[in-house]
């Protein structure tokens, strides 16, 4: 009776450690997405501003909610933050490039995750399901 005790510990603490992993998965997964929504987003703000001329008067944030005037003096060249507190300017298509370059290494990140995602809700359900054996047996 013992052994059995044990062993249904052992599985308990295994399920507990699954769905720990999991639910941190989950929450990886979740800002990925988030990440990717983003890039989108500024996909779609470098097509739109491909569209401006200099000296359009657009809103530019400064924090959450808070914006001022400003115009646009060049529309061929953006800084782009490349590390460091460092920026180097570069034209809007190699831009969207890199966002586009970055948008495939984050779904290839997240096509893994939902891979591993699938494969430890399915072994937590088989664990789960041996527990509810082992005690009805009881």
């Amino acid at each position: 009776m013992e052994q059995k005790e044990k062993k249904v510990q052992e599985m308990y603490m295994e399920f507990k450690m699954l769905d720990n992993y999991i639910k941190q998965l989950q929450s990886q997964l979740e800002m990925i997405t988030h990440q990717l929504i983003e890039l989108n987003a500024t996909n779609s703000s470098l097509n739109e501003f491909a569209k401006l001329d200099a000296g359009k008067e657009i809103f530019v944030p400064l924090s959450s909610g808070i914006f001022a005037k400003a115009s646009i003096k060049d529309t061929s060249k953006l800084l782009v933050n490349v590390g460091a507190n460092v920026a180097v300017g570069k034209d809007i298509e190699s831009t969207k490039k890199l966002i586009e370059r970055q948008m495939e290494e984050i779904k290839k990140i997240q096509k893994q995750m939902v891979n591993d995602l699938e494969k430890m809700t399915h072994h937590a359900a088989q664990l789960e399901m041996k527990l509810q054996g082992m005690a009805s047996e009881e």
